[in-house]
């Protein structure tokens, strides 16, 4: 769960209206009706946060993203690929290259700092 009212402020919080959350369901809710998606996150929100039952939800939109992920299952790593790569002063940065993370926002800032580190190496020279 994420509330965007807090984390994105700039952009989602709106004196007086409360709260906007975000929530990830994996593919069992692909079959699920977007009602009961949403009563699902509601019902997991109630449990986590119970002052939250006191409130009331005005809208609600559900997105399903079939492959918006890859798949993430033991010996998958060796097909993300590095950041730096063998053409020179070309590099790769994203969520899907290999770093510590799934693919997630922290993966990609990350590969992001990773990118930057092989950059200044090179920037450096080969002397350091």
């Amino acid at each position: 769960f994420a509330d965007l009212a807090i984390t994105s402020p700039g952009e989602y919080y709106k004196e007086g209206e409360g709260s906007l959350i975000q929530a990830v369901f994996d593919e069992r809710a692909f079959g699920r009706s977007n009602d009961q998606i949403v009563q699902d996150c509601l019902d997991q929100l109630h449990t986590l946060f119970p002052s939250s039952k006191q409130l009331n939800c005005t809208w609600s939109s559900v997105v399903k993203l079939g492959q918006s992920l890859y798949r993430e299952k033991p010996g998958q790593d060796k097909f993300r690929p590095q950041q730096a790569t063998p053409i020179s002063n070309f590099f790769l940065c994203g969520s899907y290259t290999y770093q510590d993370y799934l693919d997630s926002m922290e993966g990609a800032t990350r590969s992001g700092l990773m990118v930057a580190d092989e950059i200044v190496a090179r920037a450096d020279g080969p002397n350091g």
